[in-house]
């Protein structure tokens, strides 16, 4: 007598199955997403420390702090204005060494998952006796999260109002990382 067996599973065990998977990605989906976090606030602080070297590196050069983000990668215009509004010089014109950044920057650039604004904005808009003053750099589209992790790499703290690095939810998610400058 031949003895049929049929092949394939039980409700009951395709439903432990189910289970097991279930319980499996509750576990590891907080983890993984927390190491993506990191990953992310970690590619920001590092492009925002790069934009302030290459910043500080084009101060040297040139004499003048950069109105785009584009002047670090583009050869200076005479006649184009920086920072504090003053004209760009055929002098400054030949001090440009750059490009100050490896990636070519022609508008706005990504960082992490946001986008920096390619206009920094000098605070105060001019020097009036007041030294030092800020240059102001936006990143439109970052997660709270990312931002407190940012701040804590550059503040020690996690103080939106106040520091290094400012964030606030005004629909575009707009952090502002504020790079120390003195006289134009």
């Amino acid at each position: 007598m031949l003895i049929l067996r049929r092949r394939g599973f039980t409700l009951a065990e395709v439903l432990i199955a189910l289970a097991i998977a279930a319980t499996m990605a509750a576990v590891l989906f907080p983890a993984m997403a927390a190491q993506l976090r990191r990953g992310q606030s970690a590619a920001t602080a590092s492009a925002l420390s790069n934009l302030r070297d290459a910043i500080a590196a084009y101060r040297g050069n040139v004499s003048d702090y950069p109105r785009t983000l584009s002047q670090l990668t583009n050869a200076l215009v005479v006649g184009a204005t920086d920072a504090c509004g003053n004209v760009v010089s055929a002098a400054q014109r030949a001090a440009w060494r750059g490009p100050y950044l490896t990636q070519n920057i022609s508008g706005n650039m990504p960082v992490g998952d946001g986008t920096a604004l390619d206009t920094l904005i000098r605070n105060p808009a001019t020097d009036a006796g007041v030294a030092p003053g800020t240059l102001i750099l936006r990143v439109i589209n970052v997660d709270s999260s990312i931002a407190a992790d940012v701040d804590m790499r550059f503040d020690g703290t996690v103080n939106f109002a106040a520091g290094t690095i400012l964030w606030a939810s005004t629909g575009l998610d707009t952090l502002k990382f504020n790079i120390m400058i003195r006289n134009c």
